[in-house]
């Protein structure tokens, strides 16, 4: 049986706790035992940040964001590439033989951060072609939250995120990047600021691109209501979209505690971040759940 996406979901342990490479690994094996010689899926989608890489050491210092993405977003892509080919030959070659059977293309959230300055990072965006097992595409978060105007490094190639696979015109959007869209958030924004011109440039190209298929890498997402809004938006905005969805990392760690303690149940964000022919895996403590 043929599906357009399956969504790999990890359920956050506790906030100071990372999740390994182990642990993803084992998300993979028994997403292949479960689904090798069942279903195939043309696109595997990931969340933000699903794996992570340290800057070198000379861009550890104080540079300037605007230097780094002018000059020096290859140089992370390629250390993102080889952490990105690291974890898939890292899988037992036979559990890597039947996931190319299972799927053609695994989109994988890789962030980067300063050693030095954890709040500076990039945020990246690896297509990943399981057959010829190699990157065919590198895009990144381009539109930063609030928080991030001085700290996160931009993707600022807007092309990047535009790509045909399969004959089909799939869109790849960053955590925030979705929330150009955002109805409330663009109303306020200033007409001629810097949020406002990047968000409408960016809706332009989407118009004119009319993409089929929408693959979103959040980092945490606990409650649907984080991205329902943007995501009704982007809708009307695009109705060539008929396939979409964020990728989900189920987690909120409130301030006074390292606890997770999400907001709404998983059931209830799985179903509200998606469209079309979406099929869901949630891992939890060691288990693989159909979702």
């Amino acid at each position: 049986m043929n599906h357009k996406i399956a969504r790999l979901v990890v359920h956050g342990a506790k906030k100071d706790k990372a999740v390994s490479r182990d642990t993803f690994t084992r998300f993979i094996e028994k997403f292949v035992e479960e689904e090798f010689n069942k279903r195939h899926y043309e696109f595997v989608l990931t969340y933000g940040g699903f794996l992570m890489f340290e800057f070198p050491a000379d861009l550890c210092e104080n540079l300037k964001l605007e230097e780094i993405e002018r000059k020096r977003i290859s140089s992370l892509q390629d250390i993102a590439s080889y952490e990105v080919d690291s974890f898939f030959k890292s899988l037992l070659p036979e559990i890597y033989q039947k996931l190319r059977t299972i799927a053609d293309f695994f989109f994988v959230g890789i962030d980067g951060y300063n050693s030095e300055n954890e709040n500076q990072r990039v945020e990246l965006i690896a297509v990943y072609d399981l057959k010829n097992e190699t990157i065919i595409r590198w895009t990144g978060k381009f539109y930063p939250t609030e928080d991030q105007k001085r700290t996160l490094i931009k993707v600022n190639d807007l092309n990047s995120h535009f790509i045909e696979l399969n004959n089909q015109k799939v869109l790849i959007l960053g955590c925030h990047d979705l929330n150009v869209y955002h109805p409330r958030g663009q109303a306020v924004a200033t007409p001629d600021g810097f949020r406002r011109l990047l968000a409408d440039k960016f809706k332009r190209k989407c118009k004119k691109f009319s993409p089929d298929v929408v693959l979103q890498h959040p980092h945490k997402t606990d409650s649907p209501r984080i991205w329902l809004q943007s995501w009704k938006a982007l809708e009307t905005h695009l109705p060539s979209v008929a396939h979409y969805a964020s990728g989900v990392y189920f987690a909120n760690y409130m301030n006074d505690t390292s606890e997770n303690i999400p907001r709404a149940t998983i059931t209830d964000v799985l179903e509200m971040t998606k469209k079309g022919d979406v099929v869901d895996f949630y891992f939890y403590r060691g288990r693989l759940k159909l979702m």
